[in-house]
């Protein structure tokens, strides 16, 4: 399974983009230098002659909550099983929340908004923050992380804003993707922005991004908008920006695209692409990826692909749930992944890359959660053979956005 590259929301307040798209050809933006610091952005990481923008409420209101500072616990070194890999280690999939978009008149007056699989939705500086994210990954120890950062046609000064204070705070935590969905919640909608859009975001703070994506092809369940192929029209005018913005693609493919996205790969010999997801086989996953040295396969692991049933736990109500399931079941799913994917990533040593898919359910943020599945991933890694446990776990992604 995966998530939507946006939750459903009114959006009644957006900023309109042809005033704010325009309004940036009047004036030069470069990005900020990266501060070194942690939990506080430095006093000189802000250019002196770009003045900081100043969002109308309750937009204001929403970017300072994202990006307020918490408390993190002091984060104390975790002795694992000699067996299990010690090493440096990327997530490759880390869905950021958005700030909530709905109107002021509109604010929930329950504390708990259901996410898109039953568990509690998580939002960007309603309940969960910037700070707390980074918190998590320090204390689970992760580095360059693949952010799938959000960017909605209609509030994408604020966001990108929140995605630039973030690399400015956090540059080891995060490899920044921007995640622009095209209301991918309505039918008529597209699961990302057309070529014209994504330039102009991606001009806003040039040379921010990274990567493209995540974007899911598939068609959207509850009305939401259809599939969209690998070799539609409107992603073979997005590739020409990929390539000249140097980014790396993610994707999630719907049914039955595959020899679609063997075209794509074909003609993009030059860009690196990644997907993921169980709409191929594993046979059909091995085909591409020895045809195509610009293929990757993103893996989640914990059962990937089994009848354990960890998925529906993972973005469900309770985290305690899922955490039970997790360790009651943890030798059976490690066995099941070792069996299963261990001679895939042996026979591919250099295309397949580790990620958690973390997004909808506020908890998946918490501390207790992040370690769990680091834990699974260093016990899952340390079977492999020697000669590819630091590939798959980071060296694959570093060379993914070189």
């Amino acid at each position: 399974g995966c998530h939507l590259s946006s939750p459903d929301g009114k959006r009644k307040l957006g900023t309109q983009l042809k005033v704010f798209f325009d309004s940036l050809n009047q004036v030069q933006q470069t990005i900020e230098p990266k501060s070194t610091l942690v939990e506080e952005k430095s006093e000189t990481s802000v250019l002196p002659e770009i003045e900081e923008p100043e969002f109308e409420q309750p937009w204001q209101a929403r970017v300072d909550a994202a990006l307020s500072k918490s408390v993190c616990p002091p984060i104390e070194k975790i002795n694992y099983p000699d067996d299990y890999y010690q090493g440096k280690l990327t997530d490759t999939h880390l869905h950021i929340p958005s700030i909530p978009d709905w109107s002021a008149d509109d604010e929930p007056t329950s504390d708990e908004i259901e996410g898109r699989f039953g568990g509690p939705g998580a939002f960007l500086g309603w309940n969960v923050k910037m700070s707390e994210i980074a918190c998590t990954i320090q204390h689970e120890g992760t580095t360059k992380n693949f952010a799938f950062f959000p960017v909605y046609e209609d509030i994408p000064e604020e966001q990108l804003y929140i995605w630039k204070e973030t690399m400015s705070m956090y540059p080891e935590l995060f490899t920044p993707f921007i995640m622009s969905s095209g209301n991918d919640g309505d039918p008529d909608g597209f699961p990302t922005v057309d070529a014209k859009t994504l330039k102009s975001m991606l001009a806003v703070y040039p040379g921010l991004f990274e990567g493209y994506g995540e974007i899911g092809l598939y068609e959207r369940e509850n009305g939401g908008s259809p599939e969209l192929p690998p070799d539609s029209q409107r992603l073979q005018e997005i590739y020409p920006i990929v390539k000249q913005n140097k980014l790396a693609v993610y994707f999630h493919l719907g049914d039955g695209h595959k020899d679609n996205f063997e075209r794509i790969l074909k003609a993009n010999p030059d860009t690196n692409f990644v997907w993921h997801g169980d709409q191929l086989s594993i046979a059909e996953i091995e085909d591409i990826l020895t045809k195509h040295p610009n293929a990757h396969y993103g893996l989640e692991i914990i059962g990937e692909g089994s009848k354990f049933g960890i998925f529906p736990l993972f973005v469900g109500k309770s985290k305690q749930a899922y955490i039970d399931a997790v360790e009651q079941k943890f030798d059976s799913l490690l066995s099941y992944d070792i069996k299963t994917w261990k001679p895939v990533i042996e026979r591919h040593p250099n295309q397949l890359v580790w990620g958690t898919d973390r997004a909808d359910a506020e908890w998946n943020y918490d501390i207790d959660v992040g370690q769990l599945m680091v834990k699974y991933a260093r016990a899952f890694i340390g079977q492999l053979d020697p000669s590819v446990q630091e590939k798959f776990a980071y060296k694959n992604a570093e060379r993914l956005v070189k």
